[in-house]
């Protein structure tokens, strides 16, 4: 399939951008076989990749960073074959066991004020990194293999640039979820199980631009087979997404496969819609709560359970059963009759009071964790395993 490059305004952070959208294949780094390879190995003289044209260039928003530097901001690139590089890597299951395999592209975890791109070697970062599965990739505990790989992923302050000043920076964490894909797809899964692909934040617009690109078993209509559903939370997918890639699709009830489920959470407060960094104009919502794509309302009865996990008691969550109401309002889910506002404070400027970004699982995780074997029972069926 042919896909080709388009264009369009899409906004982040409250201003709206121009971007250029390449759909072409992204650069790829050469393996070796250590855990982490040199990021970079092209000669500095030679700039394919358009990343050292960046050299002392101040990239983020609102605070910039200090002037980027290649040969120091750049840390070593993921190498798959080493399990160090992987937040979760467990042990081959039976088809009998675990049916269905995940993988799992984190959100934004790296937020400090001198570092571009997350070095997977930092044990801080790494616990980040590993608190996201507790937090959100354990809705499919028990009914999937979690597979999630370190990369590269960009700080937040320069995730408003990432798609289009800073691309070249961007694109080093998604040739890294390229290489982890394909590592997963030839040594992990084998094709004996079919796929489920799940994200949030940053992990989400990965895995919407890899998908436009034909990357994540969207390339041909004999790999979207193997997709069970793309649970891109935190993050929007527009018409002209699907206009570059028509094989991605969005989902329409609660046990569609092969689909894309996107939403972003909000109060119902006037204009909260245009503080979410992550709406787009025009994006598809889905309620996970009816799983429609309408605007009819969800009471907080149908809301199973709300999940917050803390540090303090990991074991032992603090649930609310009916914690909200939702209803597709725009272009963003917008949660009412709250029962428990304490549960969602104001945490950054990024995500000001009422934008939820934050508790996009939380807030819906039991109905996730129900829709995840709603979907694999789905899929199941219908190839009659």
């Amino acid at each position: 399939m042919e896909i080709k490059a388009n264009y369009e305004i899409r906004q982040f952070g409250g201003a709206y951008i121009f971007l250029t959208i390449s759909t072409g294949l992204l650069f790829a780094a050469a393996a070796v076989s250590v855990c982490c390879s040199t990021a970079v190995s092209t000669p500095k003289n030679k700039n394919p990749d358009g990343l050292y044209e960046l050299r002392g260039e101040k990239l983020g928003v609102p605070v910039t960073l200090p002037p980027f530097d290649p040969d120091r901001d750049v840390p070593d690139a993921p190498e798959y074959n080493s399990p160090d590089c992987w937040v979760r890597l467990p042990e081959y299951f039976s088809c009998e066991k675990q049916p269905v395999d995940v993988f799992f592209v984190y959100p934004t975890i790296l937020s400090d004020d001198k570092t571009y791109l997350m070095d997977i070697k930092d044990p801080e970062l790494r616990k980040k990194a590993e608190w996201t599965i507790v937090e959100q990739a354990s809705i499919f505990d028990g009914q999937a293999n979690i597979y999630a790989p370190y990369y590269r992923q960009n700080n937040v302050k320069i995730n408003p640039l990432m798609l289009t000043d800073a691309r070249p920076i961007f694109d080093l964490g998604q040739n890294d979820l390229i290489r982890a894909f394909d590592y997963f797809l030839k040594n992990i899964n084998k094709g004996e199980r079919p796929i489920i692909l799940a994200a949030h934040s940053q992990g989400s617009v990965r895995v919407v631009e890899l998908s436009k690109a034909g990357e994540l078993l969207t390339g041909d209509l004999e790999s979207l087979k193997r997709l069970v559903c793309a649970y891109t939370i935190g993050y929007s997918i527009t018409p002209s997404d699907l206009k570059i890639n028509p094989l991605m699709r969005i989902s329409v009830n609660e046990t569609d496969t092969g689909c894309f489920v996107a939403y972003n959470t909000i109060s119902d407060e006037k204009d909260k819609e245009k503080e979410g960094p992550t709406i787009i104009p025009g994006t598809f919502v889905v309620n996970p709560l009816n799983w429609k794509t309408d605007t009819t309302f969800a009471p907080a009865s149908m809301n199973i359970g709300a999940v917050f996990f803390k540090h303090e008691h990991q074991e032992k969550p603090d649930r609310y059963p009916n914690f909200a109401a939702a209803q597709v309002v725009g272009n963003a889910l917008v949660i009412t009759d709250i029962s428990n506002p304490e549960e969602l404070p104001a945490t950054s400027v990024t995500f000001p009071k009422g934008v939820y970004h934050m508790y996009d699982y939380a807030i819906f995780y039991e109905n996730l964790r129900k829709n995840v074997g709603e979907r694999i029972k789905a899929y199941m069926g219908k190839r009659g395993f």
